[in-house]
Formats: structure tokens, C-alpha cells, sequence
């Protein structure tokens, strides 16, 4: 009795899996794209995982639920392993109100990972009403903290102005190396230069122009080591109110 149950469920899955593959298929087949469709079994981030891997794939797309709770449950537990884990780029998708424009933030800190990250982001093709904010966060930090805690640098909250100028300076410049290759891919670019921490600075600018995409870029890493976001991305990617494009 219980293996004819088990097999019932797990017909109804698979029923209810062609559904959603066959929906999904057919939207994206509307506006032109080319699908294939596939249905696997197993736990559904290794399976991912081993298909990317397999397929070569550039770009994973996940939702990812957990919408309405707090803090560290906003990120489903397959969306977290595949953007900590995957070795090719993963967008995080959150619900959008409008399709038009389509409001982007490029993170900037003068790293070959961010370069990386907009050229990413020409490869896709941007549309004309799509606005690019390039973001450079200038980031003063002191010694590690005592205690048992995570080795975290704080920031200080008296920095001279001479030097927070000059961090700031360095900001600029980091903004305007993006903006510039933003631009010769003929995105509508705009530039923020900020002070304080980076994840939080992201964040705020993303709420603050109403974003539709965090893009960052990381280090490519393999799932044999055992943390793939740096600290910052980490906080992005679990904290954004809308999606996030990790670029490996």
C-alpha cells in the first residue's frame, strides 16, 4: 500500500512537473527563444549543479522564494547552494511592478570580477529603455574585532576627511572605468560614488532608485570549496528586494 501511494505522488509530481515545463516552455518559445526542455529527478540543486556543469552552461536562473520572510529565509535553500556553488553566473529572480525600464545597478570596485561583471552585462543585449547605475562604495575598515566572532572589519565612524576624500576619489575612479565601457555598449549610465559598507551602500542605492537587478561580479570557484560569495555578495544576494545577477 504505502509503495502504491508513494508511486501516485510521485506520478502527480511528475504531472504536475510537465505542466509547469511545458507553460514555461511555451512563454519563452513566444518571445522567440529557443527551448529545450528537460525533466529530471533527484535533489534539485546537485541535479542542477551536474546539468551546468555538464551542459557548459553561461547563466543558471532561479526565483527565489521565500519573498515574505526575514532576513536569512527571503533565499530558498536551492536558490542559496546554487548561487554560493555554481561555477558559471546565477540570476536570482524576484518579482519586478514594471517590465519598463528596466532599472540595473553595476557594483564597481576597481576588480577584474567587476569588469568581468559588465561585460556580462553588454553580452546581454541590453534594451534602449534599460538605465545602468554603476556603484563604487568607498569602504574604510580597522583591525579585526576581539571575541569569537566572524573575522569581520569594522568601519570607522570618525574618518579624517582628507581621507575619506581620497577613498572617495578612488571610488570615482572605479565608476568611471565601468561607465565608460557601459557606455560603448550604448546603455543610459548614470554613476554613484558612496561611503560606508558595501553591502549596505548596494542595498541602499538599489531601494533608493526603485532597482530591478543587483549585478556583481565574483570569483569563479568550484563547489570543493566551501564559501563561493564573498561577505558582500553574500548580503546582496540574500537581503535585495529585487533580483541578482552573480557573474562568474
Amino acid at each position: 500500500m504505502l509503495v502504491e501511494t508513494l508511486e501516485g505522488v510521485r506520478r502527480a509530481d511528475r504531472a504536475a512537473t510537465e505542466w509547469i515545463v511545458g507553460h514555461v516552455s511555451d512563454s519563452l518559445h513566444a518571445r522567440g527563444l529557443n527551448v529545450e526542455p528537460e525533466i529530471c529527478e533527484g535533489r534539485p540543486s546537485k541535479v542542477i549543479l551536474d546539468r551546468a556543469a555538464e551542459l557548459s552552461t553561461d547563466l543558471l536562473v532561479i526565483g527565489a522564494k521565500g519573498l515574505s520572510a526575514p532576513g536569512e529565509f527571503r533565499l530558498g535553500s536551492t536558490a542559496h547552494k546554487l548561487a554560493h556553488y555554481a561555477e558559471c553566473s546565477v540570476l536570482v529572480a524576484r518579482p519586478t511592478e514594471h517590465v519598463q525600464p528596466i532599472r540595473i545597478i553595476l557594483a564597481a570596485d576597481g576588480s577584474i570580477d567587476a569588469q568581468r561583471a559588465a561585460e556580462f552585462l553588454c553580452t546581454l543585449s541590453l534594451p534602449d529603455w534599460a538605465e545602468v547605475n554603476v556603484v563604487s562604495v568607498a569602504e574604510a575598515q580597522a583591525g579585526p574585532p576581539s571575541g569569537n566572532g566572524p573575522a569581520e572589519l569594522h568601519l570607522v565612524a570618525d574618518v579624517p576627511e582628507a581621507v575619506r576624500r581620497a577613498l572617495l576619489d578612488e571610488a570615482e575612479t572605479h565608476v568611471s572605468e565601468l561607465t565608460e565601457r557601459m557606455r560603448e555598449c550604448h546603455a543610459h549610465v548614470r554613476s554613484t560614488s558612496r561611503f560606508g559598507y558595501p553591502a549596505e551602500e548596494i542595498l541602499n542605492t538599489a531601494r533608493e532608485h526603485d532597482a530591478d537587478l543587483i549585478v556583481l561580479g565574483v570569483r569563479g570557484q568550484t563547489r570543493a570549496e566551501p564559501f563561493q560569495l564573498g561577505g558582500v555578495a553574500q548580503k546582496v544576494v540574500k537581503y535585495a528586494s529585487c533580483s541578482v545577477l552573480v557573474v562568474r
